[in-house]
């Protein structure tokens, strides 16, 4: 990646992280509501069996009440589990014990066996999003990475409103989403 890429894209992560920073807590539970509703109306989903899902920390659009039901409704979970600078896998999960803090504060799997399956639906974070499904992300590459060498079904971002931008620096690295879940609407990127 050339140094310009890599300036632009710490500058809008900056942007993009202080816009979602600003909605207030009331916002952003009842934006993360509003999207978990539809991301769960989705016949993708309803249809789901094996869904790899990202837990939310800090700001980010509350995925918690997803995981939550999912459980319920018996489907087979797995979340990320962070193995070294550039290795991330899909790691099963059937309940919150199986979980500890890992670095910042994220919620991570203690098991470091990956789930070996073809995953219907990912729920693929990211700090911003076009109309077209390109993203950017914490700026590691993870999800990049674990797309290349994985079966990832429908590829779904939820994500408020506000982290939606008409354009991202992208290269060939870059992996897009499917679709993307706003509590203001649904976009379909025609990505698949």
């Amino acid at each position: 990646m050339n140094e310009s890429l890599k300036v632009q894209k710490k500058r809008l992560r900056e942007r993009l992280r202080a816009k979602r920073d600003a909605l207030t807590p009331e916002q952003r539970q009842q934006y993360s509501f509003a999207v978990q509703e539809k991301i769960l109306a989705l016949e993708e989903v309803r249809s789901a069996q094996n869904i790899f899902i990202y837990i939310s920390t800090g700001t980010e659009l509350n995925t918690h009440g997803l995981i939550e039901i999912f459980l319920q409704q018996a489907k087979r979970l797995a979340v990320p589990r962070i193995l070294d600078r550039k290795t991330m896998v899909a790691v099963s999960m059937t309940g919150w014990e199986e979980l500890r803090e890992a670095e910042l504060g994220i919620l991570s799997p203690v098991s470091d066996k990956p789930l070996e399956v073809d995953f219907d639906i990912t729920i693929t974070p990211g700090l911003g999003f076009t109309p077209a499904g390109h993203r950017i992300g914490y700026g590691a590459g993870y999800y990049d990475r674990w797309f290349d060498r994985n079966h990832s079904g429908l590829r779904v971002a939820p994500a408020y409103e506000t982290q939606v931008v008409e354009d991202l620096p992208t290269d060939e690295f870059d992996r897009p989403v499917h679709r993307i879940i706003t509590e203001a609407r649904e976009i379909d990127t025609d990505r698949r």
